[in-house]
């Protein structure tokens, strides 16, 4: 019988010598998993891997993706990949595809998130928010994940849900998504798992909200372009509003200066992927519209956030066997030009945390930037 859940990585550059790697940590003979998750470099011939995914994997349910990093049993690392086996003893898995994103109409959403739910309760009855979460990879290059976000999470009830956007490292190019035998874009993934183990979904952020407001007075929300704030050119007021230079901002200031937007009371992330300083315009990773009123946030230290919010994963369910997690891209550049990567790195690695860096991370309903989310899950119980 094999373990609950396992993972896997490997560092090698060759597609073949990477994937046999995978299927000799992941899968023993005649245990196959319900399902393996992995995540890989772009660096990677994705035609290659697709190959021998086939070769060794077989009839495995594989679903996976390119990142920004990956986040491995041995730390973060980048140009590698890695992989998670869910056994079928502890597992029972569905997994639903939505084609198209970029183009799909809300209630077409709706409609098919509806359906998967219908799946789920016909195939396991007794599935509800206590036994079951929900996994969401989805194109960080579609502009959906706001909508396929919302549209998944009002269907789920009570099941949680966390996800995150594919990525290429900082290329913004072409991300893929690994399902059905192929890899695509313009697609999202969810995947249902129903489990007796105990867990738990959280998200976090370093960021404190400051004094400073913002308003947007004009935006294309749908290139998620913003171009006025406070009735001024975009990369003019927003350079002021963290005190710097409009020559100075980039990428990195916004990063460590995110906009934070307050929803149900809580502040979550706005994170930048282009200043444009010849139109003195913002492109961000989110939807922005018009008169939304924000606050520029100001950093705290990443690392003791972090460390809180596994200890207190551990005191709601104890021992953890994996967390599987979605880390923003913009969140590792931070660590890395702070000098913490290497400490942000061994915290994932003693919290057995598998996952990757993303363009955008999904909290039940909401799309958001700059954050960690990541569903916990515990050791076995046992039973008197």
């Amino acid at each position: 019988m094999m373990t609950s859940v396992k993972s896997a990585v490997s560092t090698c550059k060759d597609e073949q010598q990477a994937v046999r790697e995978l299927f000799g940590q992941l899968c023993e003979e005649g245990n196959d998993p319900a399902l393996c998750l992995f995540f890989c470099s772009p660096r990677y011939d994705l035609g290659k891997l697709k190959k021998e995914f086939s070769q060794y994997f077989a009839d495995i349910p594989m679903v996976g993706c390119t990142t920004a990093g990956e986040i491995t049993p041995i730390g973060y690392l980048e140009d590698s990949i890695t992989a998670i086996a869910f056994s079928k003893d502890s597992f029972q898995i569905i997994t639903h595809c939505i084609d198209h994103i970029g183009q799909i109409k809300l209630q077409d959403c709706i409609d098919s998130s509806a359906a998967l739910v219908a799946d789920l309760k016909q195939q396991i009855p007794q599935a509800n928010g206590h036994n079951t979460f929900a996994f969401m990879l989805i194109d960080g290059l579609s502009n959906a994940e706001e909508m396929v976000t919302a549209a998944i999470g009002s269907q789920l009830g009570d099941i949680p849900l966390i996800g995150g956007s594919t990525a290429d490292d900082w290329d913004l190019k072409e991300t893929s998504i690994f399902y059905d035998g192929q890899f695509k874009r313009d697609m999202a993934i969810v995947i249902l798992v129903h489990t007796d183990l105990p867990f738990q979904v959280h998200y976090t952020h370093h960021y404190v909200a400051g004094d400073a407001k913002a308003v947007i007075t004009e935006a294309d929300s749908v290139n998620r372009v913003v171009s006025e704030i406070n009735g001024l050119p975009a990369t003019q007021e927003y350079a002021r509003l963290c005190g710097i230079d409009e020559s100075e901002l980039n990428i990195s200031v916004c990063s460590n200066h995110p906009i934070l937007m307050k929803i149900g009371g809580k502040h979550y992330s706005r994170g930048v992927v282009e200043v444009c300083h010849d139109t003195q315009s913002i492109r961000f990773a989110c939807a922005i519209d018009k008169g939304v009123v924000c606050t520029i946030a100001r950093p705290s230290e990443p690392t003791e956030n972090t460390r809180r919010m596994f200890q207190q994963i551990r005191d709601e369910i104890g021992p953890v066997q994996l967390v599987l997690g979605c880390d923003c891209a913009a969140r590792k550049m931070i660590c890395e030009e702070q000098g913490i990567m290497e400490e942000m790195s061994e915290i994932y690695k003693e919290n057995n945390v598998v996952g990757f860096a993303t363009f955008g991370e999904q909290y039940h309903t909401i799309h958001m930037n700059n954050s960690f989310c990541c569903i916990a899950i515990g050791k076995e119980t046992t039973h008197d």
